[in-house]
């Protein structure tokens, strides 16, 4: 599901600000994946996964690690501006990896051609779920 909530316009673009994505995973667990990329206080996305044994979640990142206790109040910098100053550390460090394979190092932490196409399947499947108003299906991508 999504919403144009902050910039109406872009609705005419079919485009969104403000999402929710539920994924059944293969083995039955369940994720749910929140996006706001303009709110008042930051970018602000959340991820969880729940399985049988337990969750795994990641909220949305603030821009310093420090909150302040302080009687009834409790206050907190805010979340990152934007998503490049969201994900900024780790676009660098695989830019890195990549220019190193460019020469000749073995680099094992780069996303395969398999992660590009799971997460190409998963994308065009959502937006179809978001243009149609219905649940999809996305097979499993082999390569």
């Amino acid at each position: 599901m999504g919403a144009a909530l902050a910039l109406p316009a872009i609705s005419d673009f079919a485009d969104v600000d403000t999402s929710t994505l539920l994924l059944r995973l293969q083995r039955g667990g369940l994720a749910q994946l929140d996006n706001a990329r303009r709110t008042g206080y930051g970018y602000d996305e959340r991820i969880s996964v729940m399985g049988p044994l337990g969750m795994l979640a990641s909220r949305s990142q603030q821009q310093q690690g420090v909150t302040c206790y302080q009687r009834e109040q409790i206050q907190q910098l805010g979340l990152l501006p934007d998503w490049f100053s969201r994900v900024k550390p780790t676009w660098y460090a695989q830019l890195d990896a990549f220019v190193r394979t460019l020469n000749g190092e073995t680099v094992d932490d780069l996303p395969g051609l398999k992660d590009g196409l799971q997460a190409q399947a998963i994308t065009e499947a959502a937006m179809i779920s978001l243009a149609e108003h219905r649940f999809c299906c996305v097979e499993k991508v082999s390569v």
